[in-house]
């Protein structure tokens, strides 16, 4: 099959739903691509063409054409993930959440390492709008929020900050050159922190066991008044102190594959689809499989 050599934005537009999380999880699933298959070739007719052999090379093109024309929330994700997580760190020593709900909002990447980072992407199709918001549930259970942007948006959000006396938020910015660069550096606050909402990060199982180990015993009533009795009991303890073991107990939710995902079994441009699905040996074997195929 043939690709566009120049590829125009519009069409970069109208095809990225096809490297997206819910795109590749239907592929793992359903071992089905006739839709995909029907969408690339709606998408190569009509351009300038350069021969691409396999599903592998029209992904890794198209991801690279979104670098230049389209940087939608799925490109500064995978970049934060690849140049950050893996980059920096380590599966082994840090653990990242996708789309978390805190309070009304959702984060699209927590980062948890020595500390909590909380990184909300403003692309260049995004607005301030909600942004104040945001902040306020962020900071009300993690210690350092980062605002994600593309350098030429740099200015209005550094304007949004100052206008609105935002002190300690952190800004990280997308450079012309793809790469990430700290442009304002968080400072850890955890003059916010709420146990109502770090309570409320955490599963039944985390909470209940974080409660018992704690006080010593859980609760002993229903399981429809255990999530009030607990979170009673969660306010006398320490804001921070609740911070830490809150922490600890997001830090578990780990990925099953670490080693593969962080070698060149996973493609670069599939990072964070791969630690967000948790995919197993057996879906990294079929997602090769499916990139390795002719188009």
């Amino acid at each position: 099959m043939l690709i566009p050599k120049q590829i125009d934005s519009n069409y970069i537009k109208n095809i990225s739903s096809v490297l997206s999380n819910s795109a590749f999880n239907k592929i793992i699933r359903d071992d089905n691509y006739n839709a995909i298959d029907k969408r690339i070739s709606k998408y190569l007719t009509n351009n300038n063409r350069v021969q691409l052999s396999t599903y592998y090379d029209f992904y890794e093109h198209l991801y690279n054409s979104m670098l230049k024309t389209y940087r939608n929330e799925f490109i500064y994700k995978n970049e934060i993930v690849s140049k950050i997580l893996l980059g920096r760190y380590s599966l082994n020593t840090a653990t990242v959440l996708n789309e978390f709900r805190i309070g009304k909002s959702i984060a699209d990447l927590i980062m948890l390492n020595g500390t909590s980072i909380v990184y909300e992407i403003k692309t260049e199709y995004d607005s301030p709008e909600r942004l104040l918001s945001q902040i306020h549930d962020y900071r009300k259970s993690f210690l350092n929020v980062v605002i994600v942007v593309h350098y030429n948006h740099l200015k209005k959000y550094r304007d949004f900050l100052l206008t609105n006396n935002l002190k300690n938020i952190g800004i990280l910015t997308l450079t012309q050159r793809n790469t990430l660069k700290v442009s304002i550096k968080p400072k850890e606050d955890g003059s916010h922190l709420d146990i109502s909402y770090m309570f409320k990060c955490l599963r039944k199982p985390e909470y209940t066991n974080l409660i018992e180990k704690y006080f010593g015993y859980k609760p002993e009533v229903p399981n429809t008044k255990m999530f009030k009795e607990c979170l009673c009991l969660a306010n006398k303890i320490d804001k921070r102190d609740f911070h830490d073991l809150m922490f600890s107990y997001l830090k578990k939710r780990t990925i099953a594959e670490k080693k593969a995902v962080s070698s060149s079994e996973i493609p670069a441009f599939l990072k964070h689809i791969s630690i967000c699905s948790n995919y197993k040996k057996k879906d990294i074997e079929k997602l090769n499989l499916f990139l390795n195929k002719k188009l």
